[in-house]
């Protein structure tokens, strides 16, 4: 485990360095994901179980005849060891809860604990990913968002096939999102370079996924609705990406058509950004943390200090602009 810090010496990125197996030899190949701090702290706790030499961050317990094993597949726990294992947390969860009368035990599913794998983990973070406060434009304006730090390592790759996995999922939560805003009838109409657009958009969209008034609740028909009627409008934090690869500024020439790079988002200069009720609020809530920030001058450093007095201005600027007039 490695960790990257800034000019401040705050920690900004960790790595996770191991091997790779899905595809390759018995000798795996040298890969790196991108983790967050959690997890970091869940290897270090890990690594803290086992003496300093050992390899295998999920070697058996130094003590237990397993460890001895000179074959690796002896000595590392396997995925029924992981299944039994984690069965086992879970009744001792629950055990604890019932003891000192505690109502965040796991539930039950018909009667009895759900079987959890290995296997299941990589969806269900796929699944919290696409579903997080913000979709997938969030934090547009801090550009660097910790779904592309993911993919900066081996999960990106398509060996993983964690990419594809992730992409199903954010197409499936946007269609959702973007289906529920079409049927809001009392909802105030998006602002913006694009907010006619997107209001078009909107509206077709709806037209394949809102009957009497209501959202189609069938998941498998929604995903296929989604997946042949896509608005490629994007909802976020700040903004709201009205998706035309001819006017944005977030694509390179080599890059592909087919979505916006979110690493790259230029919100307020690009003929792409439209904005919802929800993305003018988060960028007054955004004016005022800067203000706050710029309250305390004497702390900040004179370039600091004029990049957030330029931020602060373009922002502020730019919300004005695209704020509708409240009639009297």
């Amino acid at each position: 485990m490695s960790a990257q810090r800034d000019t401040d010496g705050r920690i900004y990125r960790y790595r996770l360095h191991g091997l790779a197996f899905k595809g390759e030899g018995v000798h795996g190949a040298a890969a790196t994901w991108i983790v967050t701090a959690p997890v970091a702290r869940a290897v270090a706790v890990l690594e803290r179980c086992q003496p300093a030499d050992e390899p295998y961050l999920f070697a058996h317990p130094l003590k237990s005849a397993n460890h001895q094993r000179h074959h690796v597949a002896g000595r590392v726990r396997t995925s029924a060891t992981t299944i039994k294992d984690i069965t086992a947390l879970a009744k001792w969860i629950n055990s604890y809860c019932a003891v000192h009368s505690r109502v965040d035990a796991i539930p039950e599913d018909k009667g009895r604990l759900p079987r959890l794998t290995p296997r299941q983990f990589r969806r269900t973070l796929a699944w919290f990913i696409a579903h997080r406060p913000g979709g997938t434009i969030a934090g547009a304006l801090q550009y660097r968002h910790q779904r592309i730090q993911m993919f900066e390592g081996y999960a990106g790759t398509s060996d993983s096939g964690f990419r594809d996995e992730v992409e199903a999922e954010e197409a499936f939560a946007r269609g959702q999102f973007l289906a529920e805003m079409g049927a809001d009838d009392d909802r105030p109409a998006l602002t913006g370079p694009a907010g006619a657009e997107a209001e078009a958009r909107l509206a077709e969209f709806a037209r394949h996924t809102v009957f009497d008034g209501q959202v189609v609740t069938d998941e498998a028909r929604l995903r296929r609705i989604v997946a042949r009627h896509d608005t490629h409008v994007y909802p976020g934090t700040f903004i709201t990406c009205v998706y035309n690869p001819d006017r944005a500024l977030c694509r390179s020439r080599e890059a592909s058509a087919g979505q916006p790079v979110m690493a790259d988002c230029q919100p307020q200069a690009c003929r792409n950004t439209a904005l919802a009720s929800a993305n003018r609020q988060a960028l007054a809530d955004h004016l005022a943390r800067l203000e706050d920030t710029l309250a305390a001058g004497d702390r900040l450093a004179p370039y600091v200090r004029h990049r957030l007095e330029e931020q602060h201005r373009a922002t502020a600027a730019f919300l004005t602009r695209h704020t509708p007039e409240i009639a009297e």
